[in-house]
């Protein structure tokens, strides 16, 4: 069986992925906040489940309550999938009272606003699959973390949990050194790998306080630095400049004769951008597309950015650092949606 995986990005979310990997062998995870990203996310998950070979399919959605057209989109292309000879089984474990009316109306809604989103599905997934779940699903560490998620995310001061969760949610959401849109897979292994590093104090009296004193060695062991010789930044900044070099093609644009690097919402570019393109002298001139349609530029003294944003976005600057902004961007989710629509700009605006 393959698994398409959405969750939420708390550590609630996380949460249930964390526990699910431990559960199936071939699972793809994608992640979502609330709104219109929700929507994308099943759309990707029902093309991608079209696309590929496997014929047996959960798609598991966890920690969101989807609307109720929402709802009815999965059960319509699960439907369609049905007809290509693939088997489509819909589970969504959610602990938000307000998917209520779903959850009345699909049976593979299940709602339980008594548990953390991750409770429920580690209950569930034990219950189901856990004969076949790996070893680690049934240590002790795995129970008392699932137990301290749930005090955290429901709000339990009582709870001798508490003040972890407090720290292990704040360590979840700070683990944010690699974007999500360009860094898909690693971004969540990272924030994986954190949560890993943590069950170290599950069991310690005094784990919270320990837990956030290491949590900024932590960060730079996982991002592959040298913790006593190295800042996080600097760290951080290596790290992404490598995971880039490993994206030249796929995400390589031509403007005029010179080539491009374009990355979507990366956000406080000038250190990155230059770094990359200090490592990548092929490259001309970086941009960076942020979620609202604001875009950074800059050049390594072979293109002129200042002149490309006046062209392209009706902006400015100098010839190393330029900025501008695309009128009538509509935000996306997807990477690729993005540059698809850059190069058809400048394709229309270059002719």
């Amino acid at each position: 069986m393959h698994v398409h995986h959405l969750s939420h990005i708390d550590l609630d979310g996380y949460g249930c992925q964390f526990v699910a990997s431990h559960f199936f062998k071939k699972i793809d995870f994608y992640n979502a906040n609330y709104g219109k990203e929700v929507g994308a996310k099943l759309e990707e998950i029902a093309r991608r489940t079209k696309e590929a070979r496997p014929k047996e399919i959960l798609w598991l959605i966890t920690d969101l309550n989807l609307t109720l057209t929402e709802c009815a989109f999965l059960e319509e292309r699960a439907a369609q999938l049905a007809q290509e000879n693939k088997k489509v089984t819909i589970l969504l474990l959610d602990h938000h009272i307000s998917g209520s009316d779903c959850a009345q109306k699909y049976p593979w809604y299940y709602l339980d606003n008594e548990r953390s989103a991750t409770k429920i599905t580690y209950e569930t997934l034990l219950e189901r699959f856990g004969l076949q779940a790996k070893k680690e699903a049934h240590t002790p560490w795995m129970r008392e973390f699932v137990e301290v998620v749930n005090a955290i995310d429901l709000w339990k001061e009582e709870s001798p949990c508490f003040e972890l969760g407090k720290v292990l949610m704040r360590m979840v959401v700070e683990t944010k050194e690699l974007n999500r849109y360009m860094f898909d897979r690693e971004h969540r292994d990272y924030k994986f790998g954190m949560i890993k590093a943590a069950k170290r104090y599950l069991f310690d009296s005094k784990g919270h306080i320990r837990l956030d004193n290491a949590m900024h060695a932590m960060k730079k062991r996982l991002l592959l630095g040298k913790v006593n010789e190295e800042t996080l930044d600097n760290i951080a900044s290596l790290r992404q400049v490598t995971l880039l070099g490993t994206k030249r093609e796929s995400c390589m644009i031509e403007y005029r004769g010179h080539k491009g690097f374009l990355s979507y919402s990366m956000g406080s570019v000038s250190v990155l951008a230059n770094a990359f393109l200090r490592a990548h002298p092929e490259f001309d001139f970086f941009m960076d597309v942020g979620p609202r349609g604001s875009v950074s530029l800059r050049a390594n003294h072979r293109c002129d950015v200042s002149r490309l944003s006046a062209e392209l976005f009706g902006g400015g600057g100098h010839k190393n650092a330029a900025g501008g902004r695309i009128e009538g961007f509509k935000e996306s989710f997807l990477y690729d949606e993005v540059k698809k629509n850059i190069e058809q700009m400048i394709k229309e605006k270059t002719q």
